[in-house]
């Protein structure tokens, strides 16, 4: 009897071992890692916007920059009001390039700059010629971008121009506010309005000059 049963366990594990063998000869013994399929490269990305910006920024002939007109120079103001025709010469000759962006921006800080310069102004008037500034500002950002620094090798005082715009516009908006939110100067302040230092009083006339003649000095920068 004992001889009869382990004679049936021999052959139960004879059959469990010969299928598991096949199992094994059929899958293979050694792990075996299955090749990811090849990622394709995405596809190259085609640039719809700015596509003007491409191309190297080219000076017109008639366009002198080093002529803008620092605050408080006693120059022609023709000269300042002929900018916004050579303007319009420029989208037509060239369209929006960074030329464009440049003589744009000039010309809307001289223009917040007439207006938030005075002792009072409406400070939602301001706002709106604020934020088409800075409109001008962002769409110069993208221009910049767009454009080839490497055949330019001018390029960089674009962004200088771009910078000190920014940091204009920052000014604006503190001297709106505070004429908004009607701060009066401490008496520290009302001792600097007017002087040589009212550019470090937060929200007077004086740094927003001072900040305006910075774009122009990136602006006659540019060549």
């Amino acid at each position: 009897m004992y001889s009869y049963t382990e004679c049936i366990n021999k052959k139960i594990t004879t059959t469990i071992m010969g299928s598991l063998f096949s199992v094994l000869f059929l899958s293979g013994c050694e792990d075996t890692q299955q090749d990811a399929p090849p990622v394709s490269p995405p596809p190259a990305q085609v640039h719809t916007k700015n596509t003007q910006c491409y191309i190297s920024p080219k000076i017109p002939v008639n366009i002198q920059y080093g002529s803008y007109p620092y605050w408080g120079e006693n120059l022609a103001e023709d000269n300042i009001k002929n900018y916004p025709s050579k303007l319009s010469e420029i989208e037509k000759s060239q369209n929006k390039t960074l030329v464009y962006y440049s003589l744009a921006v000039i010309i809307q800080t001289d223009k917040v700059t007439q207006m938030v310069s005075k002792e009072t102004f409406a400070p939602q008037e301001a706002q709106i010629e604020v934020d088409a500034l800075n409109l001008l500002i962002v769409q110069a950002q993208e221009c910049y971008k767009a454009a080839p620094l490497v055949n330019n090798e001018n390029l960089i005082r674009y962004s200088f121009l771009i910078d000190s715009a920014e940091q204009y516009s920052r000014i604006v908006e503190e001297r709106i506010q505070r004429l908004r939110d009607n701060v009066s100067y401490t008496e520290g302040e009302k001792a600097q309005i007017g002087g040589v230092t009212e550019w470090m009083v937060k929200g007077s006339p004086g740094k927003v000059i001072r900040a305006y003649n910075n774009v122009v000095r990136d602006f006659n920068g540019l060549n």
